[in-house]
């Protein structure tokens, strides 16, 4: 039997989270799966820990060694593992690129990525290319659950507010701020319109005073805090009208393939990241000026064109539930694995 450990990081975000949950789930009794986690709160609390009790433990006879961050992928290099996979799932903080490097010059590492332009930014830091490898994360449709009118309701939204979805989690990469300014100018030229955000992340604050700011506080609806409990993404992504898309290169993928999958038409600006998944006219309408007067513009000329909303918002259903399936996702995880294991 194959024996894999899963080291993570402590506070795991949205992308990471789901993609080691449905490879715990769905890989099948052939693989023994083990989780550790590292950072405040977690099995390990800090790197040396984490290195002296991998080294000792007796785990490094383990097959192979799954690292979700940079962190996670010194600490079972300097535990002593052989075989190392690598799949971080966004941005690399600068500081972690020189301990990286050291590591590809000593070992080799067989590198994830989410997307094609993440795996550029290893080979351009000196990866092999020939162990850089993309696997676009999954949705997982199960989650969608067909509540997404009740959720409306949930979330004091009525029918003929129009909802514009900032989707995942509120972080940098991703630029909320100018949806929720996008958004402003909308709800100037009609108060229907609003902004919902999933309610996670270290910028929902930040979101919240700009909102006061711009003396529109009916504006910005935070779906964990209204609601005051978790809910998944999946579930507030259904409840939205239409997403606005800001997310730089770097920025997560599977908030945008969720929307997707649950046939949310989408505006977003155009960057390399969002012309890997999204095709304009066709799954989107891509917008090449990021600005929030030029986006704020191509939503209302989406909701002027209803039949167009809907016609790209099926053919993003349609690639969506092809390209980032579980199935698929599984597959090519498998022969990763199988690949590691000869």
């Amino acid at each position: 039997m194959l024996g894999v450990l899963h080291l993570h990081p402590a506070r795991c975000d949205f992308q990471t989270q789901r993609c080691l949950e449905l490879l715990l789930k769905s890989l099948g009794p052939e693989t023994s799966m083990t989780t550790s986690s590292l950072g405040p709160g977690g099995i390990f609390g800090n790197l040396p820990v984490a290195i002296f009790r991998l080294r000792y433990s007796g785990l490094t006879h383990t097959h192979i060694a799954h690292a979700w961050g940079p962190a996670e992928l010194v600490a079972v290099a300097a535990a002593g593992f052989s075989r190392i996979i690598f799949s971080p799932q966004g941005r690399i903080h600068p500081n972690w690129w020189p301990w990286i490097g050291a590591i590809f010059r000593r070992r080799e590492v067989e590198i994830v990525c989410p997307t094609s332009a993440l795996r550029d930014v290893f080979i351009s830091h000196g990866a092999p290319a020939g162990h850089c490898r993309v696997i676009s994360p999954a949705v997982d449709v199960s989650r969608f659950n067909g509540s997404g009118r009740k959720l409306r309701a949930s979330l004091g939204l009525a029918d003929s507010d129009v909802v514009l979805l900032a989707p995942g989690e509120s972080i940098r990469e991703v630029f909320h701020r100018r949806s929720l300014w996008a958004a402003a100018i909308l709800h100037v030229l009609d108060p229907r319109w609003r902004l919902l955000i999933w309610g996670r992340g270290p910028m929902v604050d930040s979101l919240e005073r700009f909102a006061a700011t711009v003396g529109r506080d009916c504006l910005l609806v935070d779906a964990e805090k209204r609601l005051g409990r978790a809910v998944d993404f999946e579930q507030v992504a259904c409840a939205a009208d239409a997403a606005l898309v800001f997310a730089d290169t770097m920025a997560p993928v599977l908030p945008l393939s969720t929307c997707m999958a649950a046939g949310v038409p989408i505006v977003a600006a155009e960057t390399a990241g969002s012309r890997e998944i999204l095709q304009d006219q066709i799954t989107a309408l891509l917008e090449p000026s990021a600005t929030p007067r030029k986006l704020a513009q191509r939503m209302l000329d989406l909701q002027k064109d209803p039949a167009l909303g809907r016609k790209i918002a099926d053919a993003a259903r349609i690639q969506a539930i092809d390209r980032f399936s579980v199935a698929r996702y599984v597959a090519e995880w498998r022969r990763v694995y199988d690949y590691l294991r000869e």
